[in-house]
C-alpha cells in the first residue's frame, strides 16, 4: 500500500469518527457549556481533517492523471462551513458576558440552533467521506495497468462511474426531500409557511384585541352610566386575551413539534446516507480487490503452465538427441556389415 493509500484510509477512520462523536448525543438536549463544548471538539476534529483532505488533493494533483478526483469544491465549502462554526463558538462564548452586563432577556439556550448546527457537522462528514471514497477507488482502479485489466474490469470502472452520476442525482433529490419530508408524509408547505401564516392569524388577533381596547375607552370616557354593559365588555376582552394567549402558546408548541420532526427526518436521511456510502464503498474495494486476485491467479497460472511446457520441450530434445545418435549407430553398423558383406 503507497503513502497516498495509507493517509486516505487514515483519513476515511477520522470521518467515521467524527459522524460518530457527532451523532452520539442529541444536542438539541444539551444545555449550552455542552453545546459549547460539543462543538468546540467537532470543531478541531474538523481543522485536522480539513488539513489531510488538502494534503491528498495536493498528492493526487501530483500524480497528473486524467481522471484524478478534484477536491478544490468541496475543500472550498468546508472552509466556509468552518467559518460558521467558529463564529458560532465565539458568540455562545460571549453570550453569557453580554446578558450580566445589559440585562438581555434573549435565552442562553437555543435547542433549535444546536440541534441545526449538529445537522451541519454531519452533513460535512457525508460529504467528506463521499469525496474521500472517490480518491480511495480511483487510486484502487489504477494500481493495475489498463492493458492488464481485461474487460471486466474496464466495464467495472465504467459502471462506477454512472453509479457516481446516478449518486449525484439522487443527492439532489435527498436534499429536496428532507426539506418537505417530515416522517415519511410530504407536506406542500414547509415549517417557515406555517409559521409564516400564523404569525399572520397572531397580528390579526392582536389587531383585534387593540381595536376592542379602543372601544373599551372609547365607551368609558363616553358612557360612564352603562356600568353592567361595561362589564360585559370588559369580561368579552379578558376572554379575547385568554384565547390568544393560549393560541400563542400552542403555535409556538406546534412550531416546536416541527422543528423536532424536520430534525429527526434530516437525521435519519442522514444516517441512511451514511450507510449507503459504507456499503457501497466496501462493495466497490471487494470487486476491485477480487479482479486483483484474479489478475494473480491467471498469471501464476500462465507461469506454471510455462515452466510445464519448457519441461517438455526440453525433454523432447533429449529423446530427439538420443534418436539421432541411436541412428547414426544404426548406420555405422550398416556400413560395417556392408564392409564385412564384401571381404
Amino acid at each position: 500500500m503507497s503513502d497516498l493509500e495509507e493517509k486516505v484510509e487514515i483519513c476515511i477512520n477520522e470521518i467515521n469518527s467524527l459522524h460518530d462523536a457527532t451523532s452520539r448525543t442529541n444536542w438539541a438536549q444539551i444545555n449550552r457549556q455542552g453545546f459549547v463544548f460539543e462543538l468546540e471538539q467537532n470543531l478541531n476534529r474538523l481543522k485536522n481533517l480539513y488539513l489531510k483532505i488538502e494534503e491528498i488533493n495536493r498528492e493526487t494533483k501530483l500524480l497528473l492523471e486524467k481522471n484524478s478526483p478534484e477536491l478544490d469544491g468541496f475543500l472550498s465549502e468546508m472552509a466556509r462551513e468552518m467559518t460558521v462554526l467558529e463564529a458560532n463558538v465565539s458568540m455562545e462564548k460571549k453570550k453569557k458576558l453580554r446578558q450580566e452586563l445589559i440585562n438581555e432577556k434573549e435565552p442562553l439556550e437555543v435547542p433549535e440552533l444546536y440541534s441545526s448546527l449538529q445537522q451541519k457537522i454531519l452533513t460535512i462528514s457525508l460529504k467528506a467521506r463521499y469525496n474521500i471514497d472517490k480518491v480511495r477507488n480511483f487510486l484502487l482502479a489504477r494500481k493495475t495497468p489498463f492493458v492488464k485489466k481485461g474487460s471486466t474490469a474496464k466495464n467495472l470502472l465504467e459502471a462506477l462511474q454512472k453509479k457516481e452520476e446516478e449518486l449525484e442525482s439522487m443527492r439532489g433529490k435527498n436534499i429536496e426531500l428532507k426539506r418537505k419530508t417530515y416522517f415519511g408524509t410530504v407536506m406542500e408547505k414547509g415549517v417557515a409557511d406555517v409559521e409564516s401564516e400564523l404569525h399572520e392569524m397572531d397580528k390579526k388577533l392582536s389587531e383585534s384585541v387593540s381595536e376592542t381596547k379602543k372601544s373599551l375607552k372609547t365607551h368609558l370616557a363616553q358612557i360612564n352610566y352603562v356600568e353592567g354593559s361595561f362589564i360585559q365588555l370588559k369580561n368579552k376582552i379578558e376572554e379575547i386575551e385568554n384565547l390568544h394567549a393560549n393560541f400563542t402558546q400552542k403555535t409556538i408548541d406546534l412550531i416546536k413539534e416541527l422543528k423536532k420532526e424536520r430534525d429527526f427526518a434530516k437525521t435519519l436521511a442522514l444516517e441512511i446516507e451514511q450507510d449507503t456510502l459504507n456499503t457501497r464503498s466496501n462493495y466497490t474495494k471487494q470487486v476491485l480487490e477480487m479482479d486483483e486476485k484474479k489478475q494473480g491467479i491467471e498469471e501464476r497460472l500462465a507461469e506454471k503452465y510455462e515452466k510445464e511446457l519448457s519441461s517438455v520441450k526440453r525433454q523432447l530434445e533429449e529423446k530427439n538427441t538420443a534418436l539421432k545418435h541411436a541412428h547414426k549407430l544404426i548406420e555405422h553398423l550398416e556400413e560395417e556389415v556392408k564392409k564385412e558383406t564384401k571381404e
